[in-house]
């Protein structure tokens, strides 16, 4: 699914693509003839990509389906020939169906459209000269969508960029020549190491159709990402926190909470594939969390308590943080089974038992450093239900009753302050460890409520948001256990099918935020970004954490499921 090696010529694999695009000739004939009259023409795009750069996009109309792949293949061979291109990727689209819109009414459409989320060809003109894949328009921010105004717009410099880089149109296109819009769909098709068909349509347009998601795929999902984000550590344990591959460019804040957590997510896949390369990686960052983000403090009497500090944003102490370091070390400590972090994971609960109000069980959520005094009392709600599942992880491992007391408080006053009406899929995980050790009505309830309410909205959600398959395979495992105990009078008003329609959508939608190599080609540095995930709406940002909390899904879906 990432990166592959170059096994067969462009000659061999383009003699494979044609017959597939041609086979779907008669079917697109009709919708040719509606829009360009009684002698139809033909409309392929040929895109090669060599993995290091931006994929090169050819275009050829004809009156034959022939005529038109020959067009396309002068043009891509003479690329390939003057510039000594070595294509590893190839696509081939077909175009089968073209809508006309008015400059205005594109542009009222777009804006109605969620960011990023418009997934049709686009062509600036009748004839297809400036046509441009949906994938090539969107990677290259041919839309400039800004708060302060009311509408989108066409960004004419990044087009014209585009076309004397990449298209080598040397003449600008000028805004007043656009009159109109042709949006257009296509039947496409893409060679890595094989022939795959692709998707068409409003939210996985573009990326290979997967009949069955069985076990290899998902061991391959968890393999490449993990991969991936092993990739991203530096010399010094130090991620390489993120890019907006658009252009290719680095995110360069830095949030030690985002990388204890990370580094949870890579030992999860280290779990599945026992990676020996990602095992190192894992070290480093783990010995960067202690080195670098972790302060001890003196408590009372002998106790020592630990802190992550945020050195980027003001040396703040995030109760998020605390337990996202807990939950990386104490993993790593089951799953390399070693004891090197026992009195580290101690101190940062001692952290944590510490910010917790000891009458009402609620948590402050940022302290300042080092005078701890409070910085925000709230600031999110997934911090509560980290830190509660995170002491539940220690606890497992060495069963000092401080902690378990720590949470049922906390507990207490989640129940009280419904807070299962966050949804949070830190609180699912937490409920079910919680109820490993007192599988209380209350909690399971709690732990019903905070899914069941949420299932239509996922059913329906067009975001790949990766958290909430956590919450589902959560859920999923506490009414598991809840039916072993013999709770099933809980259940009763339950919809068990549905949270299973909704574990299995969820599996599939959102390999439409992985980044396949068919997707990847169109962006500035395609081998950078292979084999991770990334969020659409975010400018297609691929963040370690985008990364991490997809591993954890799929990493939980694995163990149930395969």
């Amino acid at each position: 699914m990432g990166a592959a090696l170059d096994i067969e010529t462009f000659e061999d694999k383009v003699s494979v693509l044609k017959p597939k695009i041609i086979s779907h000739v008669n079917e697109v004939t009709e919708a040719m003839e509606t829009f360009f009259g009684r002698t139809p023409k033909y409309v392929i795009f040929i895109s090669i990509s060599d993995i290091k750069e931006r994929a090169r996009v050819f275009v050829g109309i004809g009156n034959s389906a022939e005529s038109s792949w020959q067009n396309a293949m002068i043009a891509c061979r003479k690329e390939i020939k003057n510039n000594r291109w070595q294509p590893v990727w190839v696509k081939v689209d077909l175009v089968k169906e073209i809508k006309t819109y008015t400059l205005e009414e594109f542009l009222e459409y777009s804006t109605k459209t969620r960011k990023n989320y418009l997934r049709e060809g686009l062509s600036l003109d009748p004839f297809f000269h400036t046509a441009f894949l949906e994938q090539e328009w969107n990677a290259n921010g041919f839309i400039k969508r800004e708060d302060s105004k009311p509408k989108d717009e066409l960004h004419l410099s990044n087009i014209n960029f585009y076309l004397k880089t990449y298209r080598s149109l040397k003449n600008p296109i000028q805004a007043e020549h656009i009159q109109q819009v042709y949006l257009f769909s296509t039947y496409s098709y893409f060679y890595d190491t094989e022939c795959h068909e692709l998707h068409s349509g409003p939210l996985h347009n573009g990326r290979r159709k997967i009949d069955h998601i069985d076990k290899e795929t998902v061991y391959q999902l968890i393999d490449h990402s993990s991969t991936y984000l092993a990739n991203q550590v530096g010399p010094n344990g130090k991620f390489i926190y993120g890019y907006f591959p658009s252009f290719n460019r680095q995110i360069r804040f830095y949030n030690m909470l985002r990388h204890a957590s990370t580094t949870y997510s890579m030992i999860e896949a280290y779990e599945v594939t026992r990676n020996d390369q990602l095992a190192s990686h894992i070290q480093r960052a783990c010995d960067y969390l202690i080195k670098e983000g972790i302060e001890f403090v003196q408590g009372r009497g002998t106790e020592t308590l630990a802190y992550v500090v945020e050195r980027e944003s003001g040396n703040e102490i995030k109760l998020g943080a605390n337990a996202a370091a807990i939950l990386a070390l104490s993993k790593f400590t089951s799953v390399f089974q070693t004891s090197q972090f026992r009195g580290v994971m101690t101190a940062l609960a001692n952290g944590i038992v510490a910010m917790q109000d000891p009458d009402s069980g609620g948590f402050v959520h940022v302290l300042n450093f080092p005078d701890l005094s409070v910085k925000d009392k709230f600031r999110i709600v997934y911090y509560d239900g980290e830190a509660a599942f995170a002491l539940m992880r220690l606890y497992a491992i060495d069963q000092n009753p401080k902690w378990l007391h720590t949470v049922e408080k906390a507990f207490a006053y989640f129940i009280k302050n419904d807070y299962w009406k966050y949804h949070d899929h830190w609180l699912s995980y937490c409920t079910n460890e919680l109820t490993e050790y007192r599988p209380l009505k209350e909690y399971f309830e709690f732990g019903i409520k905070n899914v069941e309410k949420k299932l239509d909205f996922i059913l329906h959600r067009d975001t790949t948001y990766p958290t909430f398959l956590e919450l589902l395979m959560a859920s999923y495992k506490m009414i598991r256990k809840m039916k072993s105990l013999g709770m099933e009078d809980l259940l009763e008003e339950f919809d068990h099918d549905k949270l299973m329609a909704a574990i299995e959508g969820r599996v599939r939608h959102q390999l439409n935020g992985y980044f396949f190599p068919e997707v990847a080609m169109y962006f500035k540095n395609p081998q950078t970004i292979a084999g991770s995930f990334y969020i659409r709406h975010h400018s297609f940002r691929c963040r370690i954490d985008d990364v991490e909390h997809n591993i954890s899904g799929y990493y939980n879906y694995y163990n149930e499921f395969m």
